[in-house]
């Protein structure tokens, strides 16, 4: 037997539009996480790039969300990964510290080109 499921234009349309601020979100992490990474390797940083490096925490710091709404909207913990990237990106403060730092960039932006390749598909057919 058939269920039919009553789904407004409304909610529907809410949903793409939070799919497109997730992936939107997604795509910017995907830029600004790993020059922030390299904003950290910097030893003696200019004006400028410590200005840059300030902005992008500023990004992640004043940006609220659950890491749940990406596994609801698109099954995938994305959201959580971004959120363990920055966090040890921001408390960087020795040699150990990188290595963590690279172990969470690096899932990050292996789950984001799974996503992006996923995503490419879907937009082909």
């Amino acid at each position: 037997m058939r269920q039919t499921v009553n789904i407004s234009v409304n909610d529907i349309q809410n949903v793409n539009q939070a799919l497109l601020v997730l992936k939107h979100f997604i795509n910017l992490s995907s830029r600004l996480l790993p020059l922030l990474a390299d904003l950290q390797q910097i030893e003696q940083p200019t004006e400028k790039e410590e200005i840059d490096k300030q902005r992008i925490i500023d990004v992640y710091k004043n940006y609220r969300f659950s890491t749940e709404t990406s596994e609801i909207l698109i099954g995938s913990n994305i959201l959580q990964l971004i959120k363990e990237s920055f966090q040890s990106l921001s408390n960087v403060q020795s040699g150990s510290d990188k290595k963590e730092y690279d172990q969470a960039l690096k899932r990050f932006i292996t789950e984001q080109r799974r996503l992006r390749n996923k995503w490419k598909a879907t937009l082909a057919n």
